[in-house]
């Protein structure tokens, strides 16, 4: 009877350490990723903005030391966020969109340093297209993100965590910036919650072979480790900056990419994209492979957003 008692005493002792330590993962997750997101979101107002309004976007003017700094650090924390190995289980969808976010902004960012080599035209067009992306990475954040890691907590049974949780402040203040106002004029439609809004994907090759959900695909060491991307815009309306991720889990490690089709067009509108220098994984071994389109603003249904499937490497 006292060996029964004390291996129970052990079991509830251990299970409650287990439940402790799980708790305090999730809350470090949610504070960590909510203070990344307030790190980003300082960036942008703090600096990136003030750099651009001192410019008057004039790519003469611009302080391209201040801007590099700032694309290298947007960066930063896009890898920081997208390498986190302490991602729990439950905050996966979460973490997705987060990585999204910063990926946008890296990458608008960063255009944003190689155009502004360039004259003013061209800079004064990647200055409208990059506010647009930043404007899409708050609506992910906001729309997406968040609703993500509140069903992630209650699953968990932590919703009061959600405390821990801050809304994302917008990447810039785009009406004091005032550089944007063509750019909102020419997407007037894209704004538009009550019009249909949706994108899918509609086939992805790997190595030049069709990938299924749910399907495998075989490579032979001469195959190009190469992922091409179809997708379809079925809303109503132009759609800008749709963010294309290409995820490849091998046993060594995980590895993505992301691109951004720049604008697709409605009712059926297709773009493709190709994502290269993935590393291939050991003979024999098979990787979960995960694509993902979007989401875009108003977005509802989410299901066609997202392919699974695998790859084999071979002889």
């Amino acid at each position: 009877m006292l060996l029964l008692v004390a291996v129970s005493f052990i079991f509830f002792v251990v299970r409650g350490c287990v439940a402790t330590q799980e708790s305090t993962q999730i809350r470090k997750y949610v504070t960590s990723s909510d203070s990344t997101l307030a790190e980003s979101a300082n960036l942008g107002n703090e600096r990136l903005q003030k750099v651009l309004a001192d410019s008057g976007g004039d790519p003469a003017k611009l302080e391209k030391a201040a801007l590099g700094e700032v694309a290298d650090r947007s960066e930063d924390l896009y890898l920081r966020a997208l390498q986190n190995e302490e991602v729990p289980p439950e905050f996966r969808d979460a973490h997705h969109y987060l990585t999204t976010t910063l990926g946008i902004r890296a990458d608008a960012t960063r255009n944003l340093v190689e155009a502004s080599s360039g004259d003013a035209d061209a800079f004064q067009k990647a200055l409208a297209t990059a506010i647009e992306d930043y404007r899409l990475s708050d609506s992910i954040a906001i729309n997406h993100y968040v609703p993500a890691v509140q069903e992630a907590l209650e699953s968990v049974g932590q919703r009061n965590d959600s405390s821990y949780l801050e809304e994302p402040q917008p990447f810039m203040d785009y009406d004091e910036l005032g550089f944007d106002a063509p750019a909102r004029a020419a997407t007037s439609g894209r704004s538009d919650p009550n019009a249909l809004h949706g994108v899918e994907i509609t086939s992805v090759e790997v190595g030049g072979q069709p990938l299924y959900p749910g399907g495998n695909v075989i490579l032979t060491a001469s195959d190009k480790l190469n992922f091409t991307v179809t997708v379809t815009n079925g809303g109503e309306v132009a759609e800008t900056a749709v963010p294309v991720e290409v995820i490849l889990n091998t046993e060594a490690e995980r590895q993505s990419q992301t691109v951004t089709i720049e604008r697709m067009e409605p009712n059926g509108g297709t773009a493709t994209v190709e994502l290269t220098e993935f590393r291939p994984g050991e003979l024999d071994e098979t990787a979960e492979v995960t694509v993902e389109a979007g989401p875009v603003k108003y977005e509802e249904f989410l299901e066609n957003n997202t392919l699974t499937g695998s790859v084999t490497f071979g002889l």
